[in-house]
């Protein structure tokens, strides 16, 4: 009996088979469209004989004109591979129908006729390989997983510091974007095996009383590829021994120092994010949702953890020329350092089949790579890659005058550049001293010339006293070669006194985040209030403030200002007014933007969108 299920999921078959029958027709019509200008005019007997070329019975010269016909889309208008491999399928699709037009195509001498299909014959074949090399040349990318070196840990770990301090993980959390900012920089080194990997599997305080009590944790993999389909009870309990590591700490290798930062991280979990301790069942990567709050009992997705690294790798500008970073890069990696460089040489294959033999000839491939690069013969220490293992002769060999005149070269420019910046400081306070009229920016600009030179190379200038500012020339240049910039800055005392300093305000009010639900609408309303010294008001904002590295405030400060219009002009300043009319503002910015936006469009000023 028919059912209207039954029928739908017909009609969808039904048009897949036309859809993919279309697409036959249409390349024979686009050949037999070609084959005229490919015979060329006046040539008749030729055009008879390919014109039967695509019939449903092929001939000798099929192969021939497929292989024309895709030299002439790929090479002739510069089409893709994927047009090839259409054409190459669509016209397969057309001479397999039946069983005499499959297989290899050859010529039976019993029969006295061509048999097999013709896309399968020799020239096409080739034709294909050629047509594959040309559009790999032209830029086709090898989708392979690269290998993440310690080098490149050590720059994920250098960006992701800056971008998020390791202070900041023992702050609490204030905002769900803060919250999932932590997640993300705590989780980014996260490995496939590791996403499944559950508190059960941590033992956390023990010692190793052989190795002069070193604190560690134990780890134990469960989920690791392929070990579920053991079946021997030898090898499963051979599998439990094997797969318990010990992680002790590695100060050397900050990037790479698994103890302190899974140990911080379930300190984390525990603290901010969960609130009490974990059971044995809970994940140690759990899922978060959009809203920020932690799916009890679903591990992170292999698709965040992929986001996340390719972030990071973009963020520190690591090169993948040649391929991308994957989940398994740091296993890959990590194998590849660890029997090159570190002491721990055999931890065993990754899998059941991945043994020894299969490491050591990914290894003799990498080294191969490293002897035959010729990348740095342009350099002016050329690398010795071939001569010993890893160029050690190169790194161990004593140094020539060679060496030692290019060492001092770059040191006598490092300081030529040293002195000619500190003669710049030096007219600086000067022309501050001799030109009382430009005092005030010349004195701003010394103020960013001191930020730069103790440290903080993204301060902005901002004023000191003059009080602070002797005693920053007392500390930093009290010593008797320069007396004469200390007596420069304690007789700079009268000229505060007699020269108002302007601030250069190249930077808009600051747009305040982290504020109570019910407290946060009232900042929109501040601004423009001269007394708390915000004497701009949003409306009147300059454009410059709204463009280049600000510009990601145009859209917040679109929506402070119509709360601000609201509550200023609408209501003129009458809080109890305005939050009567709009209860929403106890629920936070957004809820009481829609709330505003719904009564202008009631009354007529403003138009919704369609």
């Amino acid at each position: 009996m028919f059912t209207s299920t039954g029928l739908d999921s017909t009609l969808v078959l039904v048009r897949k088979w036309l859809k993919s029958q279309l697409t036959v027709w249409r390349t024979r019509n686009y050949i037999q469209q070609f084959i005229p200008t490919s015979v060329g005019p006046g040539n008749d007997e030729n055009f008879c004989n390919f014109r039967r070329a695509f019939d449903a019975t092929p001939s000798v010269h099929s192969p021939e004109m497929v292989s024309l016909y895709l030299v002439y889309k790929i090479y002739g208008q510069g089409r893709k591979i994927g047009t090839a491999d259409t054409i190459h399928a669509a016209f397969k699709l057309i001479f397999s129908d039946g069983d005499k037009y499959r297989g290899k195509w050859h010529f039976n001498p019993t029969t006295v006729a061509w048999v097999g299909n013709p896309i399968d014959s020799a020239k096409v074949q080739d034709t294909m390989v050629a047509i594959k090399n040309k559009c790999g040349m032209d830029g086709g990318d090898r989708k392979h997983s690269l290998a993440m070196s310690e080098e490149f840990m050590s720059r994920m770990f250098a960006w992701s510091d800056e971008t998020c301090p390791a202070s900041r993980y023992e702050e609490k959390s204030s905002t769900v974007e803060e919250q999932n900012l932590k997640t993300k920089h705590f989780g980014v080194q996260i490995c496939f095996e590791l996403i499944k990997l559950q508190r059960k599997h941590l033992t956390f305080g023990l010692e190793d009383s052989k190795a002069f009590n070193t604190p560690y944790f134990e780890l134990q993999l469960t989920n690791r590829k392929g070990w579920q389909k053991r079946v021997n009870k030898t090898d499963k309990e051979a599998d439990l021994r094997s797969g318990k590591f010990k992680i002790c700490a590695q100060p050397d290798l900050p990037a790479c120092d698994s103890f302190t930062w899974m140990t911080r991280w379930v300190k984390y979990l525990e603290e901010d994010i969960y609130k009490c301790p974990l059971n044995p069942d809970d994940y140690i990567f759990p899922a978060t949702g959009a809203n920020g709050i932690v799916q009890t009992g679903e591990h992170i997705s292999h698709d965040d953890v992929q986001k996340w690294i390719t972030e990071f790798a973009a963020g520190a500008d690591l090169p993948r020329a040649n391929g991308t970073f994957s989940t398994h890069c740091f296993r890959r990696g990590g194998a590849q350092y660890r029997f090159m460089f570190a002491p721990v040489r055999w931890w065993g294959g990754w899998a059941e089949g991945e043994h020894r033999d299969t490491l050591i000839k990914y290894l003799l491939d990498e080294l191969n790579t490293y002897e035959d690069d010729y990348s740095g013969m342009l350099l002016p220490t050329k690398p010795d890659t071939d001569k010993s293992f890893l160029g050690e002769a190169t790194s161990t060999a004593p140094a020539i005058a060679e060496n030692i005149t290019m060492l001092h070269q770059s040191l006598s420019a490092d300081i030529r550049t040293l002195s000619t910046e500190f003669d710049a400081l030096l007219r600086i306070v000067a022309a501050a001293v001799t030109a009382p009229a430009s005092f005030a920016s010349s004195h701003l600009l010394l103020i960013s010339c001191i930020a730069l030179t103790t440290g903080q190379p993204n301060a902005q200038p901002h004023l000191i006293s003059s009080a602070k500012y002797r005693q920053f020339c007392t500390d930093n240049y009290s010593n008797t070669n320069s007396f004469h910039l200390t007596s420069l800055c304690l007789g700079t005392d009268r000229l505060f006194r007699h020269f108002p300093l302007v601030s250069l305000q190249s930077q808009p009010p600051a747009l305040t985040r982290g504020r109570p639900l019910p407290d946060a609408w009232s900042d929109c309303s501040r601004h423009g209030d001269a007394e708390h010294g915000l004497t701009t008001s949003l409306k009147d904002w300059p454009k410059d403030w709204l463009r280049g590295t600000n510009k990601p405030l145009a859209m917040k400060h679109t929506q402070q200002r119509i709360i601000a219009t609201e509550f200023i002009d609408h209501y003129k300043r009458d809080k109890q007014s305005f939050l009567e009319a709009y209860p929403e503002a106890n629920q936070g910015r957004f809820r009481l933007l829609g709330a505003i936006n719904k009564a202008r469009e009631a009354r007529g000023d403003r138009i919704a969108r369609k």
